[in-house]
């Protein structure tokens, strides 16, 4: 199930992939935990403040995720002077109607749309384009546009084939002499088995949740070298936004990315002199025990 996991997060999701390697003391931003009730997939708020006061909040986002979790955001979202925002392609306020689709419309990334339909309806949740207010005053459109994306793509020579191995060989590395004893026919058996089971979904959501802090763990080595587009030269990209916004006057902000994003946001912003202060978590997936 563990590539499953990585499949799923990884690639439907272009954003949750972890980013280069993490301090001693990296800060979690995506965790499974288990409790009396039920399961929970949780993304994390982590705060950062300068030595000018300024705030700067990493929201951890999860592309498909329950209604009650978007509904927190939205809510959250309210207080700040400027949400700096991920979205591949023009900002939300300039798309056609077929760029709202998650893909953003472009040839090359409707696959991504497709599978994260896909997984949307199979795992009953909602989808983060519906789910948030993007037309709201104070939300900042900090990505690359379409043609940036895949002209960078292409100066780098990285393919999707091209991350998939270098995702595969890491969990290879991973693994070891610990390597699990589950070959891959029975990975899918079990697979066709919870696909097939009275509530399958449930039973999906929690076989996948509970290997997202894992997957977090394993793709450390994703951005090894010069980094990757889907990553570190986004990051860059949202960084630019995040000084104009600041020059601007800004003084309470929120980067809301990909969780896997904000490990490689973090250390930018403690290089910049900012103090990571508070946690908060949300619940992203709620699985109640039957």
């Amino acid at each position: 199930m563990k590539l499953l996991a990585v499949l799923f997060c990884c690639l439907p999701l272009l954003g949750m992939i972890s980013a280069a390697e993490p301090a001693k003391a990296a800060t979690d931003y995506v965790r499974f935990v288990e409790g009396d009730e039920g399961d929970s997939l949780e993304t994390a708020v982590v705060r950062f403040e300068s030595p000018q006061k300024v705030i700067v909040d990493l929201v951890g986002a999860i592309h498909i995720a329950d209604k009650s979790y978007y509904d927190a955001l939205d809510v959250r979202f309210r207080s700040y002077d400027a949400v700096l925002y991920e979205l591949v392609g023009p900002p939300m306020s300039e798309r056609t109607k077929e760029q709202m689709k998650p893909g953003g419309g472009s040839g090359s990334l409707q696959w991504v749309g497709t599978m994260q339909t896909f997984m949307r309806d199979t795992l009953k949740l909602h989808g983060q384009l519906e789910g948030i207010d993007y037309a709201a005053k104070n939300f900042v459109h900090a990505d690359m546009t379409s043609s940036q994306f895949h002209d960078t793509r292409e100066k780098k020579q990285e393919s999707f084939l091209k991350l998939y191995l270098k995702l595969w060989q890491a969990q290879q590395a991973a693994a070891g002499d610990d390597a699990e004893a589950d070959s891959e026919a029975a990975a899918l058996a079990t697979l066709f088995r919870i696909l097939m089971s009275k509530d399958g979904s449930l039973e999906l959501k929690r076989g996948m949740a509970s290997q997202f802090d894992e997957v977090e763990k394993l793709m450390s080595g994703v951005e090894e070298g010069e980094g990757t587009v889907i990553v570190g030269e986004r990051n860059r990209v949202a960084f630019e936004v995040l000084d104009k916004q600041l020059a601007a006057g800004k003084k309470r902000l929120a980067i809301f990315y990909g969780a896997a994003h904000l490990t490689d946001m973090e250390q930018r912003l403690l290089k910049r002199g900012f103090k990571r202060t508070t946690t908060k978590w949300l619940k992203a997936w709620w699985m109640p025990y039957e």
